[in-house]
């Protein structure tokens, strides 16, 4: 089955998902299902694979295959600040994943845009990543689940987006492995709650220092001191407290 990744590079599906469990960093706003831990192993991954990087903060998610038999490596993909128009993208969620990976039908670069809308689920179990803001006709819908609890969405056979399963369980500050036990039930509360707060249009206007939408970043403070110690309430914490002092630090009591 041929799919096509982007515009100008196609791929074809083969073998088992990547052992790679995802780690969604907060901070960085991006999930990677990658080998790497660090900057000298994605160094070194970016030598021994081909296909989509973020050179010179271009922006590009990321695509990795191997030069040797072309075969997907791993993946960086953007999480976007806007939510979507007119459309409720629970319509990926429903489709069973299909387990496998892929494979490039050519080795050559090429560039990635990342997706532009995300939505997260009543429950927080699916943050989900579009590249369109409205719906559009389908006829068919392929999610492949490609690495633990992380699916690329296909439509008609072109790329479309991605659900991250679970992603308060992903929860790091950059690149290092996440806890290996589920995130408490407040924990996943609490991230969806951020990804509702921390979108725009509310993202300007706190920018900006708007005094109405502080409150709000008190109140998610609040309920993460309550959360049961854990990393990833660490990295909640830690990501709100940045986020309230750089935009609301003349307000800091």
């Amino acid at each position: 089955m041929r799919l096509d990744l982007t515009a100008d590079f196609a791929v074809t599906l083969t073998g088992q998902p990547l052992g790679h469990t995802p780690r969604y960093s907060l901070s960085g706003a991006y999930v990677t299902a990658s080998p790497h831990t660090g900057r000298l192993g994605h160094e070194a991954l970016l030598a021994e694979t081909f296909g989509s990087v973020d050179w010179l903060w271009s922006g590009d998610d990321e695509f990795r295959f191997d030069k040797a038999d072309r075969s997907l490596r791993g993946c960086t993909l953007t999480v976007p600040e806007e939510a979507p128009t007119g459309w409720d993208p629970s319509m990926w969620a429903d489709v069973p994943p299909t387990p496998g990976s892929m494979m490039a039908l050519a080795q050559v670069n090429f560039d990635a845009k990342p997706t532009s809308v995300r939505w997260v689920s009543d429950s927080g179990d699916q943050l989900v990543c579009a590249h369109h803001r409205a719906p559009a006709p389908v006829h068919d819908i392929l999610r492949l689940r490609m690495a633990p609890d992380l699916d690329l969405i296909f439509e008609d056979g072109a790329y479309a987006g991605w659900i991250l399963n679970h992603p308060a369980d992903h929860l790091v500050r950059e690149w290092e492995p996440a806890p290996s036990t589920p995130a408490p039930d407040s924990t996943k509360s609490v991230l969806r709650t951020y990804l509702t707060t921390i979108i725009e249009p509310k993202i300007d206007r706190m920018q900006d220092g708007d005094p109405s939408l502080l409150g709000e970043l008190d109140v998610l403070l609040t309920r993460i001191a309550a959360i049961p110690a854990d990393p990833r309430r660490d990295v909640l914490h830690d990501q709100v407290v940045g986020l309230r002092e750089a935009w609301y630090g003349d307000n800091l009591a």
